[in-house]
């Protein structure tokens, strides 16, 4: 079975080589059939309504599961919201996090 990768989008630099690297490699990961969740945050998803990315739509193509915490009117993509304590568990059963 393969790992489940979690990446945490933190609001600290939506618009940086290192968040375009982020989603870069979660696509990868994601069309190799890499169970693969991205966690926007509260601050992330401020940002990212200022100026949105164009990737951000098509990772639901690629299998992507994407999570928030915050009601996310604007977004560029469907977003399943999750309470706390599911955000909690679902960071305990990841094998592998990556934060951005």
């Amino acid at each position: 079975m393969a790992s489940h990768a979690l990446y945490i989008a933190t609001g600290s630099a939506p618009f940086s080589g290192q968040f375009q690297e982020m989603l870069d490699m979660l696509l990868t990961g994601a069309a190799f059939g890499q169970p693969t969740t991205l966690w926007l945050t509260r601050d992330c998803l401020a940002q990212l309504t200022l100026a949105p990315s164009d990737n951000l739509p098509q990772l639901p193509d690629f299998g992507v599961r994407c999570v928030t915490d915050a009601p996310a009117p604007q977004s560029p993509m469907p977003l399943e919201r999750l309470a706390p304590d599911a955000l909690l568990s679902l960071r305990n059963e990841c094998d592998q996090i990556l934060v951005f």
